[in-house]
């Protein structure tokens, strides 16, 4: 994952909102896809992004559904066309891997406004279950809980 960000003066609202950027998918040396790398935009008019690493207490422990602050979906389609959550076969739960812990973004100094651009790489065969075609579903949360719009990308095709 790489971040980077920029301070501005308070254009942006206190809800995070991103933007998709770009998605790549790289293929292994046998020509299939193996990594699918996801460039998203983001902008926080109190820079309250990210979690430092000693924030591990409530509501931003390990078992909590805030540890992860960049959630994303992974949405498989099924034999009648529809795109649904990854599930684990053996918990049968979401398979929530994806999901990403943002490092603390928030910028030093009186002025707090910030963006920048995230880029996450996921495998493009989760649990070995080689999907042939995919969609992304993301959002970002603040340390104040405040959720970003959600996000999606197109429709992914991949070689297994």
């Amino acid at each position: 994952m790489v971040c980077s960000c920029s301070p501005k003066e308070n254009q942006f609202t206190i809800e995070p909102e991103i933007q998709l950027e770009s998605v790549v998918q790289h293929k292994d040396i046998m020509g299939k896809d193996s990594v699918i790398q996801l460039s998203i935009s983001y902008s926080d008019a109190d820079g309250d992004i990210g979690l430092s690493d000693t924030d591990t207490f409530p509501p931003f422990n390990y078992s909590s559904e805030f540890y992860h602050n960049l959630p994303i979906k992974y949405l498989v389609k099924d034999s009648l066309g529809n795109y649904n959550e990854l599930i684990n076969p053996s918990s049968n739960k979401p398979y929530g891997n994806q999901h990403e812990r943002i490092p603390d973004l928030t910028p030093p100094g009186k002025y707090k406004s910030i963006s920048g651009v995230l880029t996450i790489n996921l495998t493009a065969n989760p649990l070995f279950i080689e999907p042939q075609s995919v969609k992304f579903e993301i959002s970002l949360m603040d340390r104040a809980l405040n959720m970003s719009n959600t996000v999606y990308t197109e429709v992914l095709n991949l070689t297994h």
